[in-house]
């Protein structure tokens, strides 16, 4: 074969492995973004969002997610528990002081109110003590009636309020076995007070409790 027959001839081969090579599935191409391309960073991929977190303080009435409230129900309760069983000691002597408040009380309320009827009895009683004449007659002045009022009145809100206060520091899981103790106190006091009170009504009676000077 000459050398221009063999230029004339065309190469089969290579007409051959372009024609297998074009069978096959030609690359994948991207489709093309025509959104023109952002200044910073990039665009989001498809079905992605965004939600912003929710601020309790400034929306106040936003929903609160299920397991967020359940961790704070969870975490009142469990405060409660420790406060219930932080001194048991102290929850056993303020509830057994507290109900001896308030026989106490009931008791200081009976005396008071029946202190007119018993006055001369009483007074009898402290004279044979003393050594000195007892009264004959006891006459309660005007004065006499409110004081016993304001007593029984004094008696039972003293002993709310030790019931109200020993409940709340025994819920914070506080000491509360002193303030039973502490009305108690203020209840004998308010007692001594309102005996002198009515004794003192009837000047008569209160001169004949001193001892006779020579």
């Amino acid at each position: 074969m000459s050398q221009n027959e063999a230029a004339r001839t065309p190469d089969h081969s290579g007409d051959a492995a372009s024609t297998h090579g074009g069978a096959g599935n030609p690359p994948a191409v991207p489709p093309r973004d025509e959104r023109p391309r952002p200044q910073y960073g990039e665009y989001a991929p498809e079905g992605w969002t965004w939600k912003p977190p929710v601020d309790r303080v400034a929306v106040p009435d936003a929903p609160v997610e299920p397991a967020a409230a359940g961790q704070a129900t969870a975490s009142g309760t469990a405060e409660g528990a420790v406060a219930a069983t932080a001194r048991p000691i102290d929850r056993m002597w303020s509830i057994a002081l507290l109900v001896i408040g308030v026989f106490g009380a009931l008791y200081n309320s009976l005396v008071l109110f029946q202190l007119p009827a018993t006055a001369l009895e009483s007074a009898k009683l402290s004279a044979s003590m003393l050594g000195v004449d007892a009264p004959t007659e006891f006459t309660p002045g005007p004065v006499a009636p409110a004081a016993i009022i304001v007593g029984i009145a004094l008696q039972l809100a003293l002993w709310v309020g030790a019931l109200l206060w020993s409940r709340a520091r025994l819920r914070a899981g506080r000491s509360a076995w002193w303030i039973p103790l502490l009305a108690g106190v203020a209840a004998f006091v308010v007692m001594l007070i309102v005996g002198m009170i009515v004794f003192s009504s009837d000047p008569s009676f209160l001169q004949s409790l001193s001892p006779a000077r020579p």
